[in-house]
């Protein structure tokens, strides 16, 4: 049995790693590798698509040390003009991305052992500690149990105990177009926020950022939906993924009068549960009595920041305990 486990290996499960005074922590995760929503798709001869978190641009002081304290020698600022499309007016303040791609966040933040491909499917408290069953069939015993996983996850897990846990709202679906140009583009602007398009919510040129993996012959863009055509579609994009990723991409050719390219990759992920626009009641929560803890950015914000801000405020409650 180990003191401390975590559910989850995104942003808020590193900063918990590094936060929580008792080292003897574990972590378990559904995918296949760290990072949660910051994620990275790399593909041969193509490059680097940051197909979910884009940058982070801290707000707190202390939010930006602990960036610099942690990850300095893996990040960078990524320079150029970001703009709001419909009122033309630039994106201010600093933005961090990894300097390979943005599941550098997490994978050179966490700082114990992470065990992947393993998805939880039922907790139960007994006497003093944690049972957790996992769908291969393995279990895991700990003192105190950690959920960094979405809100919809984390209802259906503690629903079992009667916890009563009376989160509100709901997750927002988003999906994300990765596409490769053969030629530059010649975009005046690195990143584009939409406020008023049915289809796009933002466009990101990957090329901008300056990767070495990125091929130098080819315009890397990665094309996130508006939270319109997110909700109207995210439930059979795996079943009309060409016709959802042409609609996009035609979308993106159109708005910037983009003629005579050819499109030499494509691409199409779909986060079901990307982020909460509304009800943040607390940063976290902590039950000392039965050691159950929860955090992440839906709790008390839909940014890189709020994971910190809710992670960093429960690991002072753990390690008070």
């Amino acid at each position: 049995m180990n003191k401390l486990t975590i559910i989850g290996s995104g942003f808020s499960a590193g900063i918990l790693s590094r936060s929580i005074s008792d080292k003897d922590i574990i972590i378990f995760d559904k995918s296949r590798g760290p990072g949660g929503r910051s994620s990275t798709r790399r593909v041969e001869n193509i490059g680097v698509f940051d197909h979910g978190l884009q940058f982070i641009s801290p707000k707190e002081k202390k939010f930006e040390l602990f960036l610099n304290n942690y990850l300095n020698s893996f990040i960078k600022q990524w320079d150029g003009d970001h703009i709001c499309f419909e009122e033309s007016r630039k994106i201010e303040g600093k933005k961090y991305i990894g300097k390979s791609g943005n599941n550098d966040f997490v994978k050179n933040l966490i700082n114990t052992k992470v065990y992947y491909q393993k998805e939880l499917i039922s907790i139960k408290k007994i006497k003093d500690f944690w049972l957790l069953d996992f769908k291969d069939g393995t279990k895991n015993e700990c003192e105190k149990l950690v959920l960094t996983i979405p809100l919809e996850q984390c209802k259906k897990l503690t629903e079992t105990e009667q916890l009563d846990l009376k989160f509100e709202g709901v997750m927002e679906p988003n999906l994300t177009t990765m596409v490769a140009f053969n030629k530059n583009l010649e975009i005046l602007g690195n990143a584009f926020k939409f406020k008023k398009n049915s289809v796009l919510g933002w466009v990101a040129n990957e090329s901008s950022k300056l990767r070495e993996a990125n091929n130098p012959n080819l315009e890397l863009w990665t094309l996130q939906s508006s939270l319109i055509f997110a909700q109207k579609n995210i439930q059979e994009y795996r079943l009309k993924k060409e016709q959802i990723m042409n609609l996009m991409i035609d979308e993106f050719i159109n708005i910037f009068s983009i003629k005579n390219i050819n499109i030499v990759h494509k691409d199409i992920h779909g986060w079901l549960y990307a982020y909460k626009l509304e009800k943040f009641e607390n940063d976290f929560f902590w039950d000392q009595e039965i050691n159950l803890g929860i955090c992440g950015d839906w709790m008390c914000g839909s940014t890189a920041e709020s994971a910190w801000r809710s992670a960093t405020g429960l690991a002072d409650q753990i390690n008070k305990s």
